[in-house]
């Protein structure tokens, strides 16, 4: 057996403290993103937003998807006021970690730009869009995932759900449906006169519930918010996560006349979403909860309903 080295523990001691540096510095740098992206729209007057790329959905004040946020992060940290954490990578080596996390990194930069670059060489967005994202926040994960693994464990990102897991996401998420999509915090509903036959509807929703609604999360919380949480901590890693998430929406959300202000939206706006969707993720360690937001968020027949 070999005898640890003089030096060792201060290798060991030493993790912990660069941890913390890193995560603060991630936290800092994003806190100051979403500062600027929400303070210079108050500033400039621009405090109208619209939540989905769709022109027909009309826009409502900043402060409304703001405050839904804030009612759902009061009542996920409240319902039960005590919960311990849960890290299902904690046994996976860091180092390990750390390349996942650089290719997740990659993907999800990745799938704006391929986007933008198709876009522009005249290819319909929506002819690639789904297809490139089941590349870049799937295929491509689970790829890196098996290469980098060698001979080491699965990173299991999901845990076992006790009582308390599976009952407790359905205060804020009930919560949020009820006030941020059918109630006086929603946004105004698509207009569905310009909607095709029932076939097409129902196709297109179900693309977009898997693709969106299930496969978002997965990626944005389950495979870089985990892997972040377990090497910087929770907060940096909701952060971070949230940052690249709102990223994502630079392909469908931006426009070349409006380009400050709508990269501003979209941190303030989905930026904002992600961080109340990474803290449900990270308190229950129930993907589903922020999958049945998710999904209520892009379900065109509650916008039926609605009407």
């Amino acid at each position: 057996m070999l005898s640890a080295g003089p030096y060792d523990h201060l290798v060991v001691a030493t993790r912990p403290e660069r941890n913390y540096r890193v995560g603060r510095g991630l936290l800092t740098a994003a806190g100051l993103l979403f500062v600027i992206a929400i303070g210079g729209l108050a500033l400039t007057g621009h405090t109208l937003v619209r939540f989905s790329s769709d022109e027909a959905a009309g826009p409502y004040p900043l402060w409304i998807p703001l405050a839904s946020t804030l009612i759902v992060l009061l009542l996920t940290r409240l319902v039960p006021p005590h919960l311990p954490a849960i890290d299902p990578l904690a046994g996976i080596d860091r180092r390990r970690l750390i390349r996942e996390v650089w290719v997740l990194v990659g993907a999800a930069l990745a799938f704006p730009a391929l986007i933008v670059t198709a876009t522009a060489a005249g290819v319909p967005r929506d002819a690639v869009y789904s297809s490139i994202k089941v590349l870049m926040f799937l295929v491509i994960p689970l790829l890196a995932f098996r290469m980098l693994r060698g001979d080491g464990p699965k990173a299991r990102w999901r845990a076992r759900l006790d009582r308390t897991r599976i009952l407790a996401p359905i205060v804020p998420v009930v919560a949020w449906i009820a006030l941020a999509r059918l109630g006086p915090l929603a946004p105004p509903a698509s207009a569905l006169s310009g909607l095709p036959d029932p076939v097409t509807v129902a196709v297109a929703s179900l693309i977009t519930l898997l693709t969106a609604g299930v496969l978002e999360e997965v990626f944005y919380r389950g495979f870089v918010q985990t892997r972040l949480e377990s090497l910087v901590g929770r907060w940096p890693a909701i952060a971070t996560a949230s940052v690249l998430f709102a990223a994502m929406h630079i392909a469908s959300h931006v426009h070349a006349t409006t380009v400050a202000v709508d990269l501003a939206t979209i941190v303030a706006v989905q930026g904002t979403f992600g961080v109340m969707q990474g803290y449900l993720w990270s308190r229950y360690r129930n993907i589903w909860a922020p999958i049945a937001i998710h999904i209520a968020v892009n379900l065109i027949y509650l916008d039926m309903l609605i009407s």
